[in-house]
């Protein structure tokens, strides 16, 4: 390794050398923010006249053609490329310097490769980077930010008080360290690379997966391996959020844990690591996956009774559900199990879902449940019983449906809401309708004028108490039209509605009140019990509930013994209840004593734990808690401290 401090003008200046950035670097993602901030910075150097370090650039040389080298940035690429558009909009406002800064520091006459340009960017950059150099702007069609962020370079010296000239002079002010690597193993360019990008702050967890599968190998692997598996993962996730849910999910499926995601670039590591992966099966993989991801993502697979299931699970936001989805669809590719068996699986899943937000129950215990899914390894009697078996704890029951949508609001979960009305208009008409522009309507108004309270006994109160529940409301395209009209005027419109569950409202109700609502809304609740049937083999839950379970899962765990707690990945053995109430808050002060004076200031648990003790136990801390409780309360303190924590995604506990 070499390290110097060198000016950035003389950087450039050598003529056997250019800079490349790697494939396996992201595009050139400067804003105006970070523009507006380097041209801060020169012309401050102008001012007064001294030196402004501008960071560091950290690159591997490697031989090119006749004599020249070229410098693969692994770190700084963003400061350079801007950098280069400043000189050159410099240089194209600067008649007096333009050859000078041309043909020294932007261009080498006597380098044929890379268009003589003393920069190779990312080939999503590099149409518009060529055409800004060669001042061919107008012909730039790409996306890059290399031409905006150039013009606003443009700009920015036309409104400047400083003259092009004395801002080229200087830039020879702006300094920088300059790290040369070796290829030798005691200088890994990954282990540098991350050091420099600690904070997560520059790169998305799946830009730090690529440069990490793609960095180790020599230029021809990299392209190679970029071009047949990264470049088409690109293509497929647009989005960079996207992307990295989807090596999320990849993740939970492969090693059927919990992955965070704060960890998840870690995460990858570890488990490539850990299967023994190289660079290329790793990408393989990734890019089969990244098909069946893409293909859940836009319900667009080879099934269509799986695209409806997907349909409806996407309209409601839930990706919960892909990572046993993948693995599903895995399993059907290799002959592992049918697509019917993919269906069968699928549709209780759908069921289960949309039980549990009818019902309005928690669905954070699905992240735990789509984990143990994902195990393989426990499926003993064929996948559709494990499912079953995993589920059979907590499937909401009919009784369930029936008591909590018959006084449910569910205008307040609108977009499930409005596609559950769909899914009942489909259920009787066996039609696909476009509902993209339908709204929902409700049928006694939720503003009442006084024609309504006339018509309708306690008007306000049965409003209030079902106004918002299933039986109130329906879909229409004339929302506005209807607005606050009484029922016989609605029903009017109603009766010339093309959808049938607001036509035949007019055909079956001659009047609207506290008896008719309910009376729909019992009849749609046996639709919907119909359409998310509760499966009749389901296993029925057992009285003491075992293995493993997150603490979002509502639980009651009276007489049962936990062996268990799994914190981050690691298992950590405990052999009571009042144990593992001790063992948590020992660990949790362990990872951050200043969070732990925050369970002092919450009132619930200050009182449990810090007051009036009957049966102190000393933490590692020196601290006296109390630890008379039965197993529900322990297990209510440790869900507190861990929403206090934030870490209730990383912790599960195990009932023998």
């Amino acid at each position: 390794m070499e390290v110097s401090n060198v000016h950035f003008l003389d950087l450039l200046a050598n003529n056997r050398n250019f800079f490349e950035i790697p494939v396996f670097q992201r595009n050139y993602e400067w804003g105006k923010t970070q523009c507006e901030q380097l041209f801060n910075d020169l012309e401050k150097a102008v001012r007064t006249n001294r030196d402004h370090f501008i960071g560091t650039i950290v690159y591997i040389v490697e031989a090119g053609k006749d004599s020249f080298h070229i410098s693969k940035v692994i770190d700084g690429q963003q400061r350079i490329m801007s950098l280069l558009l400043l000189l050159k909009a410099i240089a194209n406002n600067d008649s007096e310097d333009y050859d000078c800064i041309q043909e020294s520091y932007l261009t080498n006459k006597f380098q044929k490769e890379n268009n003589h340009l003393k920069l190779k960017p990312v080939e999503y950059d590099s149409e518009a980077f060529f055409n800004v150099m060669n001042n061919k702007k107008e012909l730039t069609s790409s996306s890059s930010k290399v031409t905006e962020n150039y013009r606003y370079f443009e700009q920015l010296i036309d409104q400047s008080k400083i003259d092009s000239a004395s801002l080229f002079s200087a830039i020879n002010h702006f300094n920088m360290v300059c790290i040369e690597l070796n290829s030798s193993e005691d200088e890994n360019p990954q282990v540098i690379f991350e050091s420099l990008n600690s904070t997560g702050v520059t790169l998305s967890p799946s830009d730090l997966v690529r440069n990490f599968l793609l960095m180790g190998l020599n230029s021809e692997e990299q392209n190679t391996l970029y071009k047949v598996y990264w470049a088409k993962m690109e293509k497929l996730f647009v989005v960079s959020k996207s992307f990295t849910e989807f090596v999320r999910s990849y993740l939970i499926m492969k090693t059927h844990k919990r992955i965070n995601e704060k960890h998840v670039y870690s995460s990858y590591k570890d488990y490539y690591y850990n299967e023994g992966l190289n660079a290329k099966a790793a990408l393989a993989d990734l890019y089969k996956f990244a098909i069946y991801y893409y293909n859940i993502l836009n319900a667009n697979t080879s099934s269509q009774e799986m695209n409806k299931i997907l349909y409806h699970i996407n309209r409601i936001e839930s990706k919960v559900l892909y990572p046993y989805f993948m693995l599903l669809i895995d399993m059907q590719e290799n002959n592992e199990i049918s697509w019917e068996q993919v269906i069968t699986c699928a549709q209780v899943m759908e069921n289960y879902l949309f039980r549990l937000k009818l019902c309005q129950m928690a669905t954070k215990g699905l992240n735990g449940i789509v984990t143990s899914l994902c195990d393989k390894k426990k499926i003993q009697d064929g996948i559709e019983k494990r499912e079953l078996q995993v589920l059979s704890n907590n499937f909401p029951t009919d009784k369930q449906m029936q008591e909590s949508l018959l006084e449910a609001n569910m205008y307040k979960q609108r977009n499930l809401t409005r596609l559950v009305l769909a899914i009942l208009e489909s259920y009787h008409t066996k039609e696909t309708i476009d509902f993209d522009n339908a709204q929902i309507e409700h049928i006694m108004p939720q503003t009442l004028p006084m024609e309504w309270r006339l018509e309708v006994t306690n008007a306000d109160n049965v409003n209030k108490r079902l106004g918002n529940t299933i039986g109130n409301l329906t879909l229409t395209k004339y929302n506005q039209e209807m607005s606050n009209k009484s029922f016989a005027e609605k029903a009017k419109q109603y009766s010339q509605s093309n959808i049938l569950i607001t036509r035949s409202i007019a055909d079956e109700y001659q009047n609207w009140d506290e008896s008719t609502i309910t009376s729909r809304s019992k009849k749609m609740i046996r639709d919907l019990i119909e359409i998310f049937p509760r499966p009749k083999q389901l296993a029925k839950p057992s009285v003491h509930p075992t293995g493993e379970h997150t603490l979002d899962e509502s639980l009651n765990v009276t007489n049962t013994q936990p062996v268990h707690l799994t914190i981050n990945n690691n298992d950590y053995p405990v052999k009571s209840w009042r144990y593992a109430l001790l063992f948590f808050l020992n660990y949790v002060w362990e990872q951050n004593s200043h969070n732990f004076e925050k369970l002092k200031e919450d009132p619930s648990l200050s009182k449990k734990l810090f007051t009036g003790l009957r049966r102190p136990s000393l933490l590692e801390n020196g601290m006296n808690v109390e630890t008379n409780f039965n197993a529900n309360s322990v297990l209510s303190i440790i869900i507190k401290v861990a929403e206090i924590y934030d870490i209730t995604d990383e912790v599960t506990y195990t009932l023998k």
